[in-house]
């Protein structure tokens, strides 16, 4: 009697397994994108991880903004102000060589995308103030970028950045974390313009 229940035994664990791969293959077909539909950064697609975008790493859970505060215009802030609009948050300093060499081309994205729905929030994560970031815009030409600044580098070490710029970090228009990249990147790349619109969508 018992070396007859032992087969049936564990053919209810093999019909059980085929039954959990069946449905985790049934599930990930299914948010896998249609045939004809643009990539897009919100459902994490690795297409979109090529050229400059190549080290950009999604965020494993959707993690929220935190809501430290930073400077804009003498007034403080937080990232819930952002709210409604994607949101590329980048961490700049004065004394950063990478910083400032990609702050033009992040000018330059602000200048095609920027509006209702994308903004980008370059923050001057800097000691020496908001008015030493302030003469590195104007040296640099900055013509879109607006300046904010985190002085204390409060929220910079709330994110896990303060002793890593730049850093950038894309937050979808509920706050949530899409990704992030570590380091210099050309943000008016033909890669990066393509990363940005599929996140506003």
């Amino acid at each position: 009697m018992e070396v007859i229940k032992q087969p049936r035994f564990w053919l209810l664990i093999w019909g059980g397994l085929g039954a959990v791969l069946l449905l985790y293959v049934i599930i990930a077909a299914s948010v896998q994108p249609r045939s004809g539909e643009a990539p897009s950064a919100l459902s994490h697609d690795r297409a979109l991880l090529r050229g400059e975008m190549a080290d950009f790493e999604y965020a494993y859970l959707p993690r929220g903004a935190p809501t430290v505060a930073f400077q804009h215009g003498g007034e403080n802030v937080t990232l819930a102000d952002f709210r409604g609009k994607t949101v590329l948050v980048n961490f700049w300093a004065t004394w950063c060589l990478p910083c400032l060499k990609e702050l033009p081309s992040l000018d330059a994205l602000e200048g095609l995308l920027g509006g209702d729905n994308f903004q980008v929030v370059a923050i001057a994560a800097d000691p020496r103030g908001p008015e030493a970031a302030q003469t590195y815009l104007d040296r640099l030409e900055i013509k879109h970028l607006k300046l904010y600044a985190d002085p204390n580098l409060r929220l910079a070490s709330a994110i896990g950045g303060a002793n890593i710029l730049p850093i950038s970090i894309l937050y979808d228009a509920n706050g949530r974390e899409i990704g992030r990249l570590v380091g210099e990147a050309d943000w008016a790349s033909a890669e990066a313009l393509r990363m940005m619109r599929s996140a506003r969508q």
